[in-house]
């Protein structure tokens, strides 16, 4: 199977992750309305669940790609802060943080496989945005989350790109 494939199957996964959650928070609007009988915590436990399986076959299928560009390297932490969208079912955003901190470690482990001599501090940012992701932040909505998530990103992409060997030249 060719890299470019695995990335679009993981891609594919990836989506599915962040749109399958919908379908319990939909049963729980319903049944807020007494359209449906649905325990609160049985929704929660399913928007977890249908996010958690197919990030990790999308997660699984980059962690086979050979050479990834850097757009397959940061594809986890941008789904899931894709996720962080969706209403919070969980108190004190703990699904949110826990899918940012699982995207923030897989993109920065195949930044690092991408990239050997990138420093292992991209890492922190990333991590930082999930941490803020938990705390909540000081506007109300995904805003404020969204330009931290981004400013992580490029600092993180800053970090692992700038210390990659020059090319060679044509004099060596």
């Amino acid at each position: 199977m060719s890299d470019r494939l695995k990335t679009g199957l993981a891609i594919v996964f990836f989506i599915i992750a962040v749109l399958l959650p919908l379908v319990p928070l939909a049963a729980l609007v319903a049944s807020l309305f007494e359209w449906i009988d649905l325990n609160p915590w049985l929704a929660g436990g399913a928007v977890v669940v249908s996010f958690i399986l197919p990030f990790t076959i999308g997660a699984g299928m980059l962690f086979w790609v050979r050479d990834p560009s850097w757009v397959t390297v940061y594809l986890p932490y941008l789904f899931s802060a894709a996720y962080t969208f969706l209403p919070d079912l969980i108190p004190f955003s703990v699904d949110d943080a826990a899918a940012m901190t699982t995207g923030a470690i897989f993109s920065a482990w195949l930044a690092i496989r991408k990239n050997p001599a990138a420093p292992r501090w991209v890492l922190l940012p990333l991590l930082g945005a999930a941490v803020y992701t938990f705390f909540g932040g000081a506007l109300p909505g995904p805003v404020d989350e969204a330009l931290v998530d981004l400013l992580a990103l490029l600092i993180a992409g800053y970090g692992t790109r700038t210390s990659e060997s020059p090319p060679p030249s044509l004099e060596e």
